[in-house]
């Protein structure tokens, strides 16, 4: 029906079967066949054949009308699945709160930029939640934390962004451990960390529980600035990616600690389902936006 559709605007628009068959590259004959088969369809007549050459009728120039934006719509439809169309509608983007400082703002800047006819729709939250919502359909694409050198989900298609080294920092003026500590030492600092389902959290209690020590934890907030400045003012350590440090305005009242047997890294992955239609490009495109904004 779609080509019946096709035909009849454009014998309505040129006003021709002939022109009309040679727009579309197909022949005079096809075209008065599908005509007539629309005219079955609808059953009303669409061209007065009493005039030479037919002319559309009255009927016909209305059904035109829809017809028109029924046709685009057809066209945005089929451009959906296109791999190599271009990105329109929604896309949901999920981005774990531990790395929204470093790629939130270039991200959504770049898609827009990019593709204005793209709604881009943002879900931070941790990791596992992220999985889940891609798991169950509501995310199209989710930026994932996962420990260095494992992949975090094989059913998705996905792409390495990042490695992130992560370093604990204290209080310049006023220190709570040595500069050069051991586990032991800063079990018991007091700690200033996200909270819990943070991927930062879960590698340093692994790594104190395996070493027969609890976490203590002084305080749990979201956003790194506000975690620095706690930090800064001497009321507890904190783990913070290397490039957040110093690009926070508290850097220099901070200082690395270096802990001995803990120099934890977490891989930053973007997945995706296998098959995203003509959001394919646009996801690209933020992949490559997010490793771009790791290196400055």
């Amino acid at each position: 029906m779609i080509d019946e559709l096709k035909s009849f605007v454009a014998v309505v628009e040129e006003t021709s079967l002939t022109r009309a068959a040679q727009k579309l590259c197909v022949t005079q004959s096809a075209i008065s066949k599908r005509m007539q088969r629309l005219e079955d369809v609808l059953g009303a007549p669409l061209l007065d054949r009493n005039s030479k050459p037919p002319r559309a009728t009255a009927l016909a120039h209305r059904i035109h009308e829809h017809a028109v934006p029924l046709l685009a719509s057809f066209d945005r439809l089929m451009n959906v699945a296109r791999e190599d169309g271009d990105p329109s509608g929604r896309l949901r983007f999920g981005l774990p709160q531990g790395i929204a400082d470093i790629v939130l703002f270039d991200a959504l800047t770049a898609l827009k930029d990019a593709f204005p006819a793209l709604e881009v729709t943002l879900k931070s939250d941790w990791s596992p939640c992220l999985l889940r919502l891609l798991d169950a359909g509501g995310l199209d694409a989710a930026a994932i934390l996962s420990p260095k050198g494992r992949q975090p989900a094989e059913a998705y298609a996905g792409q390495h962004v990042a490695t992130m080294e992560l370093v604990v920092v204290q209080s310049k003026r006023r220190p709570l451990v040595s500069n050069r500590a051991t586990l032991p030492a800063i079990a018991d600092g007091g700690w200033i960390l996200n909270p819990e389902g943070c991927g930062y959290r879960a590698a340093l209690q692994h790594a104190i529980q395996a070493a027969g020590y609890a976490l203590r934890v002084k305080a749990d907030t979201h956003g790194s600035e506000m975690q620095l400045q706690l930090i800064a003012s001497g009321l507890g350590l904190g783990l913070v990616p290397r490039s957040v440090l110093a690009h926070s305005v508290w850097q220099r009242r901070l200082e690395v600690v270096k802990v001995a047997r803990f120099a934890p890294q977490l891989d930053v992955w973007l997945l995706h389902a296998p098959h995203l239609g003509n959001l394919s490009r646009a996801i690209a495109h933020l992949g490559d936006t997010m490793k771009s904004s790791f290196r400055s």
